[in-house]
């Protein structure tokens, strides 16, 4: 994502398509007709419209690409970026299914794939009960095992049958509960050593969500003994027996909690702009947000998942307009661009500021400030 956000050629040649591959054998012998579909469905940017260009070199690129690779890509969306100058060839398969694109820019066209990483985000899954634990990373299609805690604590039923050995008689219900308070004790110091090695995983592996598993009583257990910190990490857990579970398994199980918790997450982040009170770090509506983004004020920009918005960029300051004259070098200098929405994005990421792409945001396009933007520029 980095490397295509640094990417900008001077004119538009670069080439961004995301494209749906079929599991069916015949469907897929057709994906360079479909490319060549969308090609010529592709917005161009530059001054004016015409005829789409993509040069004849990209799009054998664009079909040798599909050949050599397309049957790693199988019900999947693949998004590929190819341009000459800069050189670039770069191929992306995305966890899920979103709708097909082309455009041809100055840019790499990155919304897209801003959408498939927020909705499938890296996440950790710690499998637990009171004697082990397993951590496992995922990401995509990939599951790695990343760390393992072990504990021995005696089992409850050789713990009584060494306690009626003794011969304690009366005493054996109060040597029965010392027992076993020392194995809540041993199975807390296995939670907590447990929570010191999902954290060391979560700063290795840069995921900042975790899905717990494991027996009815024992998840809840261990959730109790998290930090407060990383219970805010929580996205949910599931119930399962940790000795049945295959890494697959586990994906099975865990990818639902994390859907869940992505379409909770993005209903509380449009909930909160709505319920934001009339404000100067609040920007509502594209026109309020593009003057935000032009001078670089956007803290979080909330924008749709899909729909293209032509707009202009000013070649000599950078600055974004939906009209073409809103920048001080005068129309000349405007030039047109297939997504306003894009280069809002890339903006505000080269900013530091934060992106989210929801199905439904406020007023279309919506902005939270770090401080207020001062007038139209």
């Amino acid at each position: 994502m980095e490397k295509l956000l640094g990417i900008e050629a001077a004119g538009p040649s670069v080439l961004s398509l995301y494209l749906s591959v079929p599991m069916d054998p015949d469907a897929r012998r057709g994906l360079p007709a479909r490319a060549g579909e969308l090609f010529a469905l592709a917005a161009r940017d530059g001054n004016g419209t015409g005829p789409i260009q993509v040069r004849q070199e990209d799009r054998q690129l664009v079909r040798r690409l599909l050949e050599q690779h397309g049957r790693d890509w199988l019900g999947h969306t693949v998004a590929i970026f190819v341009s000459a100058q800069p050189h670039l060839a770069e191929t992306i398969p995305l966890p899920s299914q979103l709708p097909e694109r082309a455009v041809l820019a100055t840019r790499p066209h990155v919304r897209p794939l801003l959408v498939a990483i927020q909705r499938h985000p890296v996440y950790l899954v710690a499998v637990i009960d009171q004697q082990h634990a397993w951590l496992l990373r995922v990401a995509g299609e990939r599951i790695d095992t990343v760390g393992r805690s072990d504990m021995a604590v005696p089992a409850a039923d050789s713990v009584r049958s060494w306690v009626r050995s003794q011969g304690f008689g009366g005493w054996y219900g109060l040597e029965s509960h010392r027992v076993h308070e020392r194995i809540i004790q041993l199975a807390r110091h296995h939670y907590h050593d447990t929570a010191a090695i999902i954290e060391q995983a979560a700063h290795a592996n840069g995921s900042r969500l975790l899905v717990v598993g494991g027996h009815e009583q024992t998840t809840p257990q261990f959730l109790a003994t998290l930090p407060k910190a990383m219970r805010e990490q929580v996205a949910g857990s599931f119930i399962a027996d940790p000795h049945t579970l295959t890494p697959a398994k586990v994906q099975a199980l865990a990818d639902p909690v994390i859907g869940n918790w992505v379409d909770a997450h993005e209903q509380r982040l449009v909930s909160q702009f709505w319920q934001e009170p009339p404000s100067q770090l609040i920007a509502m509506g594209l026109e309020p947000c593009l003057t935000a983004v032009n001078q670089h004020a956007v803290a979080l920009l909330m924008v749709p998942v899909g729909g293209l918005v032509p707009g202009f960029c000013c070649t000599q300051c950078g600055v974004l307009s939906s009209t073409g004259d809103g920048c001080p070098d005068g129309p000349t200098a405007a030039r047109a661009v297939p997504d306003l929405i894009e280069e809002m994005v890339v903006k505000t990421l080269n900013d530091g500021g934060e992106v989210a792409a929801v199905h439904n945001p406020p007023a279309e396009v919506a902005a939270r400030l770090r401080f207020p933007a001062a007038g139209p520029t």
